[in-house]
């Protein structure tokens, strides 16, 4: 299979199921994936096309440096600009594949090259961005609502009534996004749920997995921090856990979205007392972001229970099962699925006293939190390694394309 896959990440990318899945396990399995995408700021001298994990990257125009509304504009313009390209390479390159993942102009021109090429047109919706960026506007936490409310109006008509349809293929992050978009006249026959996973030999063993420390408990969340996730309720449940296991700290490893969300989670740490005891290390490469998951006790997988968050398949929650840890996540279809099928834990509801107490009744039970733990790694290394997820994915490519794979 020859593929062009054009990708929202600014180069060199960094997501799991773009760098794990394609770049590498896809293209060890022979398939030729070329690359568009736009220039990170650590590419701005490298020449295009370039090569990237053997695989040819074509790179169009950087964003530009200005900030605020009109430097937004300006980035989106430069963003369409460049998806022009995509018209061009596919007549030179003449691919059985155009795929987008998560641009909705770009899919317009994919779809457009793809029927003047004889290629197919697949969409890789990974995340439900339409309804995040209304729900945000109308609930007025991102700055320019009015404007992100039309943007997210925009995005909605254009995937929902033209892009979709029109794709061939559709893969999508969950089973759960599968049902929200067949109640939005799409197919399900057309459509793959594809969850996220982990590197095999990132998959701890059972061996890992310890007993949480009652001492000086460490509770960890990893990833983005938004308001939009309600992510400042854990500073709550640690002031609720330090009622019984008084040196309890929180760590945030990872930063927020905007400047508002980290700052949302900062007041209500001071606001409670609590500033020694949180800490927001900011982003940080993986492997560094993992050593501190490694030396966690407690880790959090908490998901803010409206519309948009449903559909999605959390990361975290593999990564915390990979290194063997104690989890505690509330209600949500994946994960209650997951939980459910590997024996590591319950499910609870969202709110800051069952997470509270959840975490309490781990750091009670020290030794039967650490055998639940010790379940993660075999049920990750069996159901979410991307070699696993690369026979499914794969295996739907050759139901598209028959005996051209």
């Amino acid at each position: 299979m020859k593929m062009l896959y054009i990708v929202e990440d600014r180069f060199p990318p960094f997501r799991a199921d773009v760098v794990e899945l394609f770049a590498k396990q896809m293209s060890a399995r022979g398939h030729q994936i070329n690359w568009l995408m736009q220039r990170g700021p650590d590419a701005l001298n490298i020449s295009s096309p370039t090569n990237w994990l053997g695989n040819t990257v074509y790179l169009t125009t950087q964003h530009n440096r200005h900030k605020g509304l009109l430097g937004r504009i300006l980035n989106n313009l430069l963003d369409m600009w460049g998806d022009f390209m995509i018209l061009p390479l596919a007549f030179k390159e003449r691919y059985d594949v155009i795929q987008v993942r998560d641009k909705f102009f770009a899919s317009l021109i994919a779809w457009l090259a793809a029927r003047l090429t004889g290629a197919h047109f697949v969409y890789w919706m990974s995340y439900p961005f339409a309804e995040s960026k209304l729900h945000q506007a109308q609930n007025r936490l991102v700055p320019h609502h009015r404007l992100v409310w039309f943007k997210g109006k925009i995005i909605q008509i254009l995937l929902y009534k033209v892009i979709l349809p029109l794709a061939d293929h559709i893969f999508v992050q969950s089973e759960r996004m599968k049902e929200d978009v067949a109640h939005q006249g799409i197919s399900s026959f057309k459509m793959t749920s594809v969850p996220m996973g982990i590197r095999a030999n990132q998959v701890g063993k059972a061996e890992d997995a310890i007993a949480p420390n009652t001492y000086t408990p460490v509770l960890l969340h990893l990833g983005i921090i938004m308001q939009l996730r309600q992510s400042e309720m854990l500073v709550r449940v640690l002031h609720r856990v330090r009622l019984r296991y008084p040196e309890t700290r929180l760590l945030y490893v990872g930063d927020g979205q905007l400047p508002s969300d980290r700052r949302a989670v900062e007041e209500e740490a001071s606001r409670l007392g609590l500033s020694n005891a949180v800490t927001v290390t900011g982003f940080l490469p993986m492997e560094q972001a993992w050593e501190f998951v490694k030396q966690a006790d407690i880790c959090f997988s908490p998901f803010y229970p409206v519309p948009v968050l449903l559909s999605t398949s959390p990361t975290k929650f593999i990564e915390y099962m990979a290194m063997a840890k104690c989890i505690v996540a509330n209600e949500h279809p994946e994960q209650r699925q997951i939980m459910e099928a590997s024996g590591i834990g319950r499910c609870i509801p969202w709110d800051e006293a069952a997470f509270a107490n959840e975490t309490c009744y781990l750091l009670d039970n020290p030794e039967h939190a650490r055998m639940m733990a010790a379940k993660g790694p075999d049920w990750v290394r069996a159901h979410r390694t991307y070699d696993v997820i690369a026979d499914l994915v794969e295996s739907q490519y050759q139901k598209l394309l028959g005996s051209m794979i």
